[in-house]
């Protein structure tokens, strides 16, 4: 499962995160997600602060929406007690991965990355994940 941070770093400024999200385009990993997470992702990248670099690269969030809801399997997410983490949009996230029943989170984000797991479900960056995916 993707945090959003993932998919706008990758789609954006590319390096690892871009590396993982044409991995799941590449249909290496089933990449899992919620309606909620969707919504996230769109109202993020619809920020002013990306539209320039939206524009560069010829993105339009309506067809981004529907390619990344095509290519994801939509899973109902888990009740996750609050508090486990710091910001609570980061609730969603683990939702989302204990409701899809993920074998790893992949993250750039601080907070999830110290829980190292949560419901026996690693909490990897980019590179973390990208290694794992080439040596099984």
């Amino acid at each position: 499962m993707l945090d959003t941070n993932v998919i706008v770093s990758g789609l954006l400024w590319g390096g690892l995160p871009s590396l993982v999200f044409q991995a799941a385009r590449d249909e290496l990993f089933v990449a899992i997600l919620t309606e909620s997470l969707l919504s996230e992702t769109i109202n993020v990248l619809a920020r002013d602060k990306f539209a320039e670099q939206l524009a560069a690269r010829q993105i339009n969030l309506e067809s981004l929406a529907m390619q990344y809801r095509a290519a994801a399997e939509i899973v109902e997410p888990a009740e996750v007690p609050t508090g486990i983490v710091r910001d609570p949009k980061d609730v969603m996230i683990l939702a989302c991965a204990v409701g899809g029943k993920a074998d790893f989170i992949v993250s750039g984000d601080k907070d999830l990355l110290t829980l190292v797991s949560y419901e026996q479900i690693p909490i990897l960056t980019a590179e973390q994940f990208l290694d794992r995916l080439s040596n099984p």
